[in-house]
């Protein structure tokens, strides 16, 4: 049975092609353990993405490459709409 787990909480799996939430869009997703990076996988083509916040994966899965120690959440960046909000106060 496959269930949704944070990235954050496992040892992510390679050379294979996952589902991934990012955000409320749902994509598919590869990691490279090589280069440390992850990628958007798509008909055509593939390309390099930020760690995405969750992935399906098996629940044997999980329960074997679970990390010990969690890695810590990731920010999500908020000063653009700041300097936009502070630009527009100008006005």
């Amino acid at each position: 049975m496959k269930r949704w787990i944070e990235t954050r909480l496992i040892d992510p799996p390679s050379g294979v092609v996952l589902s991934a939430l990012f955000g409320n869009s749902g994509l598919f997703v590869s990691y490279s353990p090589l280069l440390d990076q992850w990628y958007h996988v798509y008909p055509g083509g593939e390309e390099k993405i930020a760690e995405p916040e969750m992935i399906l994966v098996d629940e044997d899965w999980i329960r074997n490459h679970r990390l010990v120690k969690p890695r810590p959440k990731r920010e999500v960046p908020r000063r653009i709409r700041r300097r936009k909000a502070e630009q527009l106060r100008l006005f």
